[in-house]
């Protein structure tokens, strides 16, 4: 019983470790080619895209899970818990790149990106004939949420993490998961 214990938490980190530098390195990616989360179409693609890479890389590494160490069969709630693992791991990971980012790779980042929100909430506040008065107040607002320090950003991605996380593995785990058939003569 805890050589099995022992295989899930391995699998499981070795996993995480993978699937966590395949986040680092798509951030990263982002981050060379300066594409910023700004303006609504642009967040939502990217939140789509995220979606899709935790969905996929958690129904991807439970299957490995459960072909490789489980003679090919997971039960949905065994599955489900591999996947929280896996992900809870890969929130560690991505809370420790985040504050490293932001602390010493590229300090002015959120900066940079506050700045660039602000100016797309102007021309798109103007683009819909807005008031000059209701441009201010939301640029006021963006000015006084403020630039977020290291810290501060790596306790969101944790949040942020952790629930993100939760619902993918609600969701692979039922990609993921194989049964036996009880039906099936020993």
């Amino acid at each position: 019983m805890k050589d099995s214990y022992k295989i899930f938490f391995k699998t499981a980190l070795i996993s995480s470790i993978i699937f966590g530098t395949i986040l680092v390195l798509y951030d990263l990616i982002l981050w060379m080619l300066n594409i910023m989360p700004v303006g609504l179409g642009r967040i939502m693609l990217l939140f789509l895209i995220n979606i899709l890479i935790y969905i996929c890389g958690g129904v991807w590494f439970t299957r490995s899970y459960r072909n490789g160490e489980l003679n090919g069969f997971i039960n949905y709630g065994h599955a489900y818990l591999f996947g929280l693992t896996l992900f809870i791991f890969i929130t560690l990971i991505l809370v420790i790149y985040n504050f490293v980012f932001n602390k010493y790779i590229d300090p002015e980042y959120s900066k940079r990106v506050l700045e660039a929100v602000k100016n797309w909430t102007e021309e798109f506040l103007r683009s819909k004939n807005a008031s000059e008065s209701q441009i201010s107040d939301a640029v006021d607002k963006i000015k006084a949420a403020g630039i977020p320090s290291p810290l501060s950003a790596a306790k969101k991605v944790l949040i942020f993490g952790l629930i993100f996380g939760a619902i993918s593995s609600l969701i692979s785990s039922a990609f993921a998961k194989k049964v036996e058939d009880p039906f099936k003569e020993s």
